[in-house]
């Protein structure tokens, strides 16, 4: 049986249906922005998953469910992972959807796994946790990411977030956003009238140098169309930086420490 498509154009619930009624064996497999997950059937029933690092099917489920594109293939011949006895994908599936219909509430008060946890500095009146909800304040006091504090607890994605909501909604944690990442190769600002200043923007042009005449090395090098040839272009490419110091420093220039950019001297 070949079976592929775009998770865009056949929903994957469709699909999963699909291979319990037929009753196929092989693996499932989802690919996603670089990501893969696979679920393999037995004779029709859900025989393992390999989907990050969620523990049962129904984890496995619910994050496959929450891709929006994606591309699938059915595989034969492929050995499970997390194998299990065979088990109908109809509760299975069911229970991830149920899930999914919860999320968005749980994501607008947990929006990542990266965001930081920390405690609220006051409560007002008294609040009532049960055992399980004081262990998990326990380890929120401590600091820590989303990710961290669920993996301190043993918690899954979906039952730590929905725990954490409902701190969250008690007002006791207090949910902290992750810092933009850098834009790669980027140089902070560092305002003018400083002698930092000066060499930013010598670091500034000696980068449009190295990618301007990089580029060109690396483009040519890589029409050629091999892994060898790639290798050799970036190591060209540091050829060019080591050039433009030595050229630097015949001339006198002083190099920008730490950057390895020929800064005019003055």
């Amino acid at each position: 049986m070949s079976l592929e498509g775009t998770l865009e154009t056949i929903a994957l619930p469709d699909v999963l249906a699909l291979l319990s009624v037929t009753a196929k064996t092989g693996e499932l497999r989802i690919e996603a922005d670089g990501d893969m997950g696979s679920v393999w059937f037995d004779a029709g029933g859900v025989g393992g998953f390999d989907v990050g690092s969620h523990r049962t099917a129904v984890d496995a489920l619910f994050a496959l469910l929450r891709l929006k594109e994606g591309s699938f293939k059915f595989y034969t011949g492929t050995h499970p992972v997390n194998s299990m006895p065979p088990q109908d994908v109809t509760p299975i599936l069911e229970e991830a959807e149920d899930r999914l219909s919860q999320w968005p509430g749980i994501a607008a008060a947990v929006p990542s796994l990266d965001c930081a946890l920390s405690l609220q500095e006051s409560v007002d009146g008294t609040v009532m946790l049960r055992p399980d909800q004081w262990q998990l304040v326990a380890a929120i006091a401590g600091g820590g990411t989303v990710a961290a504090v669920l993996d301190a607890r043993g918690l899954a994605e979906f039952d730590g977030c929905r725990a954490l909501k409902e701190l969250v909604d008690l007002r006791l944690v207090k949910v902290t956003a992750p810092p933009a990442p850098p834009v790669p190769g980027a140089v902070p600002d560092l305002g003018p009238g400083t002698a930092d200043h000066a060499h930013q923007r010598l670091i500034q042009f000696g980068q449009r140098r190295v990618v301007a005449g990089g580029l060109q090395l690396l483009a040519l090098f890589v029409q050629l169309g091999s892994h060898r040839a790639l290798v050799g272009a970036v190591a060209v490419m540091d050829s060019v930086v080591a050039g433009q110091i030595a050229g630097g420093l015949a001339r006198g220039d002083h190099v920008v420490r730490g950057h390895g950019v020929p800064a005019v001297r003055q």
